[in-house]
């Protein structure tokens, strides 16, 4: 069944719909209404172009400051660099950046399983203080049980992100 067109649906959806449909024709006030959406967005590009055109002029134009101490030469020259070259050097930042990547999902493992650790230290705790109670024994065998099962689930997660931190420079590429 065919969504029904709303204040939201452009015209051209419910058209090409319609028409899919063998719907009815449109009338004459939506045809005009969209022709002016059309010349409205027209107008638009080509005034959005000609904003971009003379902000890139005018950065072309301007007396920007000349490079005088080594750090700004650097700067102008790998800014030279980059807009020289864009493939190439974007080429060049992969390996770094998938490498940056990885490091980084190490390591925020690294901090996800220190933090767990200190939670199973107070739950094996908790567990014990459980156990050591002959009333409570039994929940006690039923916490440590869970704590079992989640720590195999945190051996299984921090594989499959380390795995998945091996592949990614492969996938940048």
């Amino acid at each position: 069944m065919a969504r029904q067109p709303t204040s939201r649906t452009p015209r051209s959806r419910s058209r090409k719909t319609a028409s899919k449909l063998g719907g009815s024709a449109q009338t004459a006030g939506q045809v005009a209404e969209d022709e002016a959406l059309e010349d409205a967005v027209a107008d638009a590009q080509k005034l959005a172009d000609a904003t971009i055109s003379s902000a890139d002029d005018k950065l072309q134009t301007a007396n920007l400051p000349t490079a005088t101490t080594p750090i700004q030469k650097a700067a102008s020259f790998n800014q030279a660099q980059l807009t020289a070259q864009t493939g190439e050097v974007l080429g060049a930042l992969e390996s770094p950046l998938a490498d940056q990547a990885a490091v980084m999902m190490l390591e925020d493992l690294r901090g996800y399983m220190q933090g767990s650790e200190q939670l199973v230290l107070a739950a094996s705790g908790q567990a014990m203080a459980l156990l050591l109670d002959p009333a409570t024994q039994d929940t006690g065998k039923k916490a440590l049980q869970e704590l079992a099962t989640w720590q195999t689930s945190l051996i299984t997660f921090s594989g499959s992100v380390t795995t998945t931190a091996s592949t990614i420079k492969t996938d940048f590429a």
